[in-house]
């Protein structure tokens, strides 16, 4: 009886590593076939000629990629990337709709795309300060700054001027963190209403390849030195995994605003999760 068993037993085993066995191999097969992406991806950000760090998760692994990958938690101003928090907080708060056109005032502006009247929605597309600027002020200092304590953005440190705080400081926020706030945003998971997530979440979309869609949204602290760029978003695909990324680096000039989001759909093309088509 105890040997039929054992043998039974024995048997299984061997059955159970011969089943194992080529799911090892195909994750080791699938290891192998990424590391020559991965040199290339870290051999195309050392060759870039501004220091720069790309950060990933999945929620369940981190990744750092760069030419500095000290910066990846080091704070900066987060520029137009604090949008989507105002926008968050906005809507929240019943400060505005996603319906409410802000009107143009008829004065130049820094770009002439700003020069139109917009939708929240319209401004976030070409990053329109003036119009989130006004957003601002209606939240006002006492409630931005109760927001972004309870959310805990960065260092949750907006100042005396509720209008400039983000482009200038003292706001601060590390590309780590930039991570996290957008992961919890992709799924929905910050402390607002789905369905506000939801609307904002509509506002930065960018566009679709096969069945993976990207939002993302660009910043650029020109006010400061040295000048700091971003590109921070997610990837989503259909069965609903996401990787969020950030991509933070030192700008040197206006030259170099296209390189923020070129490095970052490089990087996503080598990673294998948004490749070109």
């Amino acid at each position: 009886m105890l040997k039929g068993l054992s043998c039974s037993v024995l048997t299984w085993m061997l059955l159970s590593a011969c089943s194992q066995q080529p799911v090892k191999d195909q994750i080791q097969q699938q290891s192998m076939m990424q590391q020559p992406r991965l040199v290339e991806l870290n051999h195309m950000f050392q060759a870039v000629d501004s220091r720069v760090v790309f950060v990933t998760y999945d929620g369940e692994q981190w990744q750092r990629f760069g030419n500095d990958l000290q910066r990846a938690e080091t704070a900066y101003i987060p520029a137009s990337t604090f949008k989507m928090l105002n926008a968050l907080i906005g809507l929240q708060q019943h400060k505005t709709t996603t319906t409410e056109v802000f009107a143009w005032d008829g004065k130049a502006r820094a770009l002439k795309s700003w020069e139109q009247d917009m939708t929240l929605a319209q401004a976030m597309q070409v990053s329109a300060v003036p119009v989130y600027q006004t957003l601002a002020r209606r939240i006002g200092l006492p409630l931005m700054q109760k927001e972004l304590r309870r959310v805990g953005y960065g260092n949750a440190q907006i100042g005396s001027q509720v209008d400039r705080f983000w482009l200038d400081g003292p706001l601060k926020i590390t590309p780590q963190q930039q991570v996290e706030f957008v992961y919890r945003l992709a799924n929905k998971a910050l402390p607002f209403d789905v369905q506000v997530q939801q609307e904002v979440k509509k506002m930065l979309y960018v566009e679709r390849r096969g069945t993976a869609k990207l939002y993302a949204k660009s910043g650029w602290g020109a006010d400061v030195q040295p000048q700091v760029g971003w590109y921070v978003g997610w990837v989503e695909q259909p069965h609903g995994k996401i990787l969020a990324f950030a991509l933070n680096m030192q700008m040197q000039n206006e030259q170099q605003l296209p390189m923020r989001k070129q490095l970052t759909l490089d990087a996503l093309d080598k990673l294998g999760v948004f490749p070109y088509l």
